[in-house]
């Protein structure tokens, strides 16, 4: 397992933010931050993070609050599995920059604003995202080292080997931050998020720079269909 659990008793407001990506549970997230920003420990990005918490977990109390950011990168594998269609290009397209925006990432040809309105595009709110996308990353990798899903294959039975588990996270990350988004020419908008998920993915997993740096260089061309 890649992420840590807390000790119990932490003070999540002690040497604020340190702590805040250690609440697992996102309600209890939310209530910390509300009191953070009532004390005003922070109030150049807090309100920033509150908008993202939001923006990622919706804005709901209920018990079980989806991940947008998990829920956009599956579904950019999945698109891509599906392949490419002449006809459908034009709406493939735009349902990518749909899970771009999820991500907080948006088609600079289009000159759309982030989906972090209207803090979009200052220094303050990039801060928060890529600490939002590091957080993301941290529990992406996790989740994946303990999914029987990376971790066998011919329908969940055999186990794999761990270079094996180790080179098709990779790939994942490849195909959905770099190859699929090619296929549109959006590559160059996905370089910050990409960076993040390929120096976690580094750190976290043994020898992964090894594995990293065994990915295809090239990038196909996109067609213009």
């Amino acid at each position: 397992m890649l992420m840590k659990n807390n000790a119990a008793g932490t003070d999540y407001l002690a040497d604020w933010p340190a702590h805040y990506y250690e609440i697992e549970d996102i309600n209890e997230r939310q209530r910390i931050l509300l009191l953070a920003i009532e004390k005003e420990l922070d109030p150049e990005h807090d309100p920033l993070r509150l908008s993202l918490l939001k923006m990622r977990f919706g804005d709901t109390k209920s018990k079980e609050r989806p991940d947008a950011f998990l829920n956009a990168f599956m579904m950019i594998k999945a698109a891509s599995a599906a392949g490419i269609s002449r006809l459908r290009k034009k709406r493939q397209k735009k349902e990518l920059c749909g899970y771009l925006a999820q991500l907080g990432i948006t088609n600079p040809a289009d000159g759309g604003e982030s989906s972090l309105m209207p803090f979009a595009r200052t220094e303050a709110a990039l801060t928060v995202l890529t600490e939002e996308w590091q957080n993301f990353a941290d529990v992406f990798l996790a989740s994946c080292v303990d999914s029987k899903g990376y971790r066998s294959t011919l329908f969940g039975i055999v186990p794999i080997r761990e270079s094996a588990v180790a080179e098709k996270i990779a790939a994942d990350i490849d195909l959905v931050t770099r190859l699929y988004p090619a296929q549109f020419g959006l590559e160059e908008a996905l370089l910050p998020f990409r960076r993040i998920m390929a120096d976690t993915f580094c750190q976290k997993i043994e020898n992964g720079r090894a594995y990293w740096d065994a990915l295809p260089p090239s990038i196909p061309p996109h067609q213009n269909f």
